[in-house]
């Protein structure tokens, strides 16, 4: 039985952020291109960490309402984080875990991991 490599099971068209992406850009990233988590990179595409989905409501649960009444975001804390200017840096997983397209398909741990190239490890 043959497995399939990274390069054969990722995505090709990556949507990227930088450390200063702000939150509100990062939540339209995700919508738009239907994605759970976009990579940060830095000015050379080298992957510094990861933004997901969950650490933007992590984000934003910590402005809950103190009382502790509701585990889920409100709107207005969500509101908040945007307006406070969390960026990617602020928000990211880091370091990045990274994988190369050559490897096995199978990668146990975080199910979102940047594949990097041969060019200093840029993001493919």
């Amino acid at each position: 039985m043959r497995h399939r490599t990274v390069g054969e099971l990722m995505t090709r068209d990556v949507v990227r952020a930088r450390r200063d992406t702000p939150f509100k850009e990062i939540a339209r990233l995700l919508a738009e291109n239907d994605v759970t988590a976009v990579p940060v990179v830095d000015d050379l595409d080298r992957p510094a960490g990861v933004v997901s989905e969950a650490d933007l409501l992590r984000k934003s649960a910590d402005r809950t309402d103190p009382s502790g009444r509701s585990p889920v975001p409100h709107l207005e804390a969500w509101e908040r984080a945007k307006a406070e200017g969390a960026r990617a840096e602020d928000l990211m997983s880091a370091p990045a875990v990274c994988a190369r397209p050559e490897w096995n398909g199978y990668l146990p741990g975080p199910g979102r991991v940047p594949v990097t190239g041969p060019a200093a490890g840029s993001v493919r």
